[in-house]
């Protein structure tokens, strides 16, 4: 069993929107010491010797603090201001809102040792003035992770997830992520991830509430023996294709389904937080996430695709045929990156979700 590391839970939610009420990690308070680098980021995303190495390789103390979601992450930055974070994991969908906030610092990818690594299909577009929002750091898909030993009839789609069978009453665990709850159950009625039609939307909300019956908990899964899912509590989850495999490694009983009406595409980036006192470091500490080897043991750790082209000649095989972390052809060709919505209608998501929480 490997070690525990620090990493993702949620994607893509409504950006800036619903961030009142969420409370802040203590840690998210102190202030920052001198010869120290501010790391905000998913639990479970990084390994603990890629993180040691740098720290002996620079002489400095890398601090980590946690977010559970994304509205906690830019709640964080609300109350903190994006200075007090030197390197913040983002999603793609959210580059232009930090963007236009002043949450990030540009990147001149001149500045980058390891620039020419990366594959040129996983960067971000350049900004006017010629500057990177961000460095692709871990990319990959949503699908399903249910107990083998407990489900009877395996799934085979997201309708199986949202209308389940009666043994599953109780023992469904859903993502809380505004965004890819609405947008999967988009997807299993056929329409876009991304739809902003009425009456989809409405169809969507009501395969929600039928569900809901089945739901034990809105909440992201843990990645620790702990899990509802190796408890064996939960018996079907929706997850991030990383986390099951890792989830597997507690309990072997757990399997990984690419549902068959296609999933969503994320990618995530490293980005220097706007106003960041030491932005140096911050560039330095993205180089070293992008050195190759680096990169090839970050990503074997987490079970995430690296979008590091050298890193990917020096993983073992055993990764590069993983069907779970690079899924098939016919997987891609039906799935669909999470663009962001307008403020109103990404108003319109987080209400379908709220209503799912009322008494």
């Amino acid at each position: 069993m490997k070690k525990r590391v620090y990493g993702r839970r949620q994607v893509l939610q409504g950006a800036a929107l619903g961030l009142a009420g969420l409370l802040l990690a203590p840690q998210a308070f102190a202030e920052a010491k001198k010869g120290e680098l501010t790391l905000l980021t998913w639990p479970d995303y990084i390994d603990p010797e890629v993180i040691a190495a740098f720290e002996k390789k620079q002489g400095v103390t890398v601090r980590l603090i946690f977010f559970e979601s994304d509205q906690e992450r830019d709640q964080h930055i609300v109350r903190k201001g994006s200075d007090a974070f030197d390197v913040i994991v983002v999603n793609r969908a959210h580059l232009p809102f930090y963007a236009k906030q002043g949450w990030l610092t540009p990147i001149d990818k001149g500045g980058l040792k390891q620039f020419a690594h990366l594959d040129p299909r996983w960067v971000p577009e350049v900004d006017p003035a010629g500057k990177l929002p961000g460095i692709p750091y871990f990319w990959g898909n949503i699908g399903l992770a249910y107990r083998d030993d407990k489900v009877t009839n395996k799934p085979e789609s997201w309708m199986d997830f949202f209308r389940p069978a009666e043994a599953l009453r109780g023992r469904i665990q859903a993502m809380e992520s505004d965004r890819e709850l609405v947008g999967m159950a988009l997807k299993a009625l056929g329409f876009s991830v991304n739809s902003e039609e009425n009456v989809e939307l409405l169809a969507a909300e009501a395969l929600l509430k039928e569900q809901q019956p089945h739901v034990m908990s809105y909440r992201y899964t843990d990645l620790t023996v702990e899990a509802p899912l190796v408890k064996g509590e939960a018996w079907m989850a929706m997850v991030f294709n990383g986390d099951a495999l890792k989830l597997s490694e507690f309990q072997p009983a757990i399997r990984y389904l690419h549902p068959r009406e296609g999933s969503v595409l994320w990618i995530d980036d490293l980005v220097i937080g706007g106003g960041s006192k030491r932005r140096d470091l911050a560039l330095a500490f993205i180089d070293h996430l992008s050195e190759p080897g680096m990169a090839a043991r970050n990503a074997e750790s987490l079970h995430f695709a690296t979008p590091n082209r050298t890193a990917m000649q020096q993983v073992s095989k055993a990764y590069l045929n993983d069907p779970i972390i690079f899924p098939p052809e016919e997987v891609w060709g039906l799935s669909e990156t999470i663009r962001p919505l307008a403020p109103r209608m990404q108003r319109r998501v987080n209400d379908i979700v709220s209503r799912l929480f009322q008494p």
